[in-house]
């Protein structure tokens, strides 16, 4: 009989450990709290399929600092499916949206091969921030909106439209990495939508110097 007690005992001990070493209690789950912003794309330029730069020869851009016009502009993301967490895990950071995102946008023309300046440029480029968010489920999922103005040298905006990109992944859940990654990446695929449109390189064409 005590060997019998003493056998169960064991097997809930045993039982309860196993079973700590699974739950996932919100009191033990380190919040994405004030974490920096990263650039850190996994995808290259050249990956993507090749662009007519044509309309773009002869032609250098100054990218103004970006506007955030996003309510919380802290807020970067949330994740929706960690077990026995009744309120989403939110992301937020303390590093400036806008400035990353400009940044970002600079690099990635760069990389795809069109002239940056840092002044004077034969256009300029003005984007207020309306969408910069990822949603975590069973995947990574990021959306990135700009409201995007095109002027010319004198100022004048010769073309004004919203550039979109969205873009998913498998990842660690709930890690820093896994956003920072797909927030670059989807970066670059907007950019890339942007300068394969038609509207902003007939725009660009009709109105870059002789």
């Amino acid at each position: 009989m005590k060997k019998s007690l003493k056998m169960l005992l064991s097997f809930l001990l045993v039982s309860m450990v196993a079973f700590s070493s699974f739950a996932w209690p919100k009191s033990e789950v380190v919040e994405l709290k004030d974490i920096p912003l990263v650039w850190k794309p996994t995808e290259l330029a050249k990956s993507y399929e090749a662009i007519d730069l044509t309309f773009y020869q002869k032609v250098t851009f100054t990218i103004k600092p970006f506007n955030d016009l996003r309510k919380n502009p802290a807020e970067i993301g949330q994740n929706l499916e960690k077990k026995g967490n009744k309120e989403p895990l939110s992301v937020t950071t303390k590093d400036n949206v806008a400035a990353w995102l400009t940044d970002g946008f600079s690099k990635t023309l760069s990389q795809f091969e069109l002239d940056v300046a840092k002044s004077d440029g034969t256009f300029t480029l003005e984007a207020d921030i309306v969408k910069f968010f990822v949603v975590e489920e069973s995947l990574y999922k990021a959306d990135i909106g700009l409201k995007i103005r095109l002027l010319s040298k004198t100022g004048a905006v010769v073309w004004e439209g919203m550039a979109t990109a969205g873009n998913k992944r498998w990842g660690v859940s709930y890690k820093a990495d896994n956003y920072y990654e797909l927030l670059s990446n989807t970066c670059m695929d907007l950019v890339y939508n942007l300068i394969k449109s038609d509207p902003f390189r007939q725009a660009v064409q009709k109105n870059k110097l002789p």
